[in-house]
Order: structure tokens, then sequence, then C-alpha cells
């Protein structure tokens, strides 16, 4: 997905769309990867109804993130429609697999719907949220976690939020 970067190459940024699914049904996400003077920062925009096929192309694109050196990311769900109730714990796994391996995620943008869906399957607390990309990106990229934490607050892994209850 992403080349790895020499010593002597700069790049600011890769974009790339995938197609998980297609048809009315189908899924998709945009991925962005961002060189940043602390590591590479990656933007998944999640897109359309996520079924067991799709499930398993963000499980490989978490995956390939995480070889490729990413260090933070950034999930954003706000054009995200659908979950398949039973895939919810598969996908945090995936997401606390990748916070294990490469770092910080910081999952955005969940409507109402998707965030019963999380809660209901017992994940949400397992995983770092925040209302939208745009807020999160504003409020300094993804060095803030929690919706009350100030704006400078580092994110959180999962490792961390247990260790603190």
């Amino acid at each position: 997905m992403v080349s790895q970067v020499g010593p002597t190459d700069i790049r600011t940024s890769v974009t790339m769309n995938l197609q998980f699914t297609r048809g009315r049904h189908g899924a998709a996400a945009r991925l962005e990867v961002h060189e940043r003077p602390a590591g590479r920062v990656g933007l998944m925009a999640l897109r359309g109804w996520v079924d067991l096929s799709a499930a398993r192309g963000i499980e490989r694109a978490l995956a390939d993130l995480a070889e490729r050196g990413v260090s933070r990311l950034v999930v954003d769900c706000s054009q995200l429609l659908h979950v398949d109730y039973r895939l919810v714990p598969r996908l945090a796994e995936a997401m606390l697999r990748f916070e294990a391996h490469a770092g910080a995620v910081v999952l955005c943008g969940l409507s109402r719907y998707l965030r019963d869906l999380f809660r209901i399957s017992g994940c949400e607390s397992k995983l770092c949220c925040w209302p939208s990309a745009a807020d999160l990106l504003d409020a300094a990229a993804p060095e803030a976690c929690a919706p009350g934490a100030p704006p400078a607050a580092p994110v959180t892994t999962a490792r961390e939020r247990e260790r603190a209850s």
C-alpha cells in the first residue's frame, strides 16, 4: 500500500481509495498517509455498509498500515451507514491489534446508531472515540482522545486505559 521512504526521500502524503464491496450496500475507504515529524499519521475514512467481506478488507488495511510504519490512525466513520452487529467486536479487535503493534487509534464521527452498536457489543469502552474527525484534527491532530479531554491531551492506548481503571 504505502512504500517505505528512505532517509533522503521526502513524502508529504499518499492517498488511495479502497473498494471493499460493490453495489447498493457497498463499502469503501479513503486512505491518507501523511509524513509528520512525529511519524506517519493515517486517516481512514470509511463509507457504506460493512459486511464480512468489507470487515476482512478493513482488517487487512489496518495490518498493512501497521507494517508500513503508521504510528497514529484516525478512523473517520461519518459516512459509514451500517456495520453488521456481529462484526463490531471483530473490527474493534483489529483496531486494538493496530494499537498494540503500531500506535494510537482514534475512532471519529460515529452516528448515534453506530455508537449504540459499539456500546451494545461491549466495544465502545475499549476504543478512543471523538465526535468528528474535523474537530479532532482542529484540536491538534490525534493528540486528543476523549471529548472531555483538553485539546493537548495525549492519545491513550487500550493498555493504558486498562491500567488506569
